[in-house]
């Protein structure tokens, strides 16, 4: 019999996506991690596999590629994470709203 892997919450899988960082504001000098710039809409989790839905600044951002396999490999050293998909939004836009924390304060970008 096998014994399932416990799967991590979505405070533990948000704390470590707050590990992963914006890719302009860094360019810009004014690091924020994806979360904090409002670019997770989404994440679920079921039997080991993550989905994590991100709203870009820009729907054609050069960083997509990038972005997904950083938030890849940070999900998956997660005990518990088998798999992980990273997708694009295709019905919410991003707006400086979506902020939140010093990056809210700051207007990036």
């Amino acid at each position: 019999m096998t014994v399932p892997k416990p799967t991590p919450s979505l405070d533990v899988i948000r704390a470590r996506l707050r590990q992963v960082p914006e890719p302009c504001a860094l360019l810009m000098r004014e690091p924020v991690d994806i979360c904090e710039m409002g670019l997770v809409d989404e994440i679920s989790v079921a039997e080991g596999r993550v989905r994590v839905v991100l709203v870009l600044t820009d729907p054609s951002c050069v960083h997509f590629t990038g972005l997904r396999r950083y938030i890849t490999d940070v999900l998956l050293e997660l005990p518990g994470v088998d798999a992980v998909q990273v997708a694009i939004s295709t019905t919410t836009l991003w707006t400086p709203d979506r902020q939140t924390g010093p990056a809210a304060a700051a207007g990036s970008p």
